[in-house]
């Protein structure tokens, strides 16, 4: 009779700790939820945010040399794009913007606007050269060096 009551006391220690299985499916979790909180902090240190290209869609129409903007996104200025704009026979080709209410933005050469004017659907670009023929215009959205479109256009 000895022997079972020393073997009752051995059971008896043992069901007060935790199985194995248990243990391990603890360490498992606890584990997952450092790695996930860990993964959420270093992720929103290095992600930040980041300037993303815009979407802006123009059509083209010949008979009144003109570029219009059919939808742009929000909060695109005219001076973080450049205009680009082959010459016709060696000569200049003039570009102007004008806002969708018909008012001059601004008239260069260069193709770098100034000026804290958005683009928005309805505005356009006019083009003016004293010769005729394909120009091909380019729009470069500069805050992320990436192109919005080339559109060729008969004048």
């Amino acid at each position: 009779m000895g022997k079972m009551k020393a073997n009752r006391k051995f059971i008896q220690a043992d069901e007060r700790a935790v199985s194995a299985v248990i243990g391990v499916i603890l360490m498992v979790a606890i584990t997952v939820a450092i790695a996930a909180t860990v993964y959420v902090y270093v992720s929103g240190m290095i992600g930040g945010t980041k300037n993303q290209t815009p979407n802006v869609a123009c059509t083209t129409d010949s008979t009144s040399n003109r570029i219009q903007v059919a939808t742009a996104d929000a909060n695109i200025k005219w001076k973080d794009i450049v205009l680009t704009k082959d010459n016709v026979s060696g000569t200049p080709v003039w570009a102007t913007i004008y806002s969708s209410a018909g008012v001059s933005i601004q008239n260069t050469t260069s193709g770098q606007y100034a000026g804290t004017a958005e683009v928005t659907a309805g505005d356009y670009i006019l083009l003016a050269s004293p010769t005729t023929g394909n120009v091909k215009v380019t729009l470069r959205y500069t805050p992320t060096n990436s192109l919005l479109g080339s559109w060729t256009i008969n004048i």
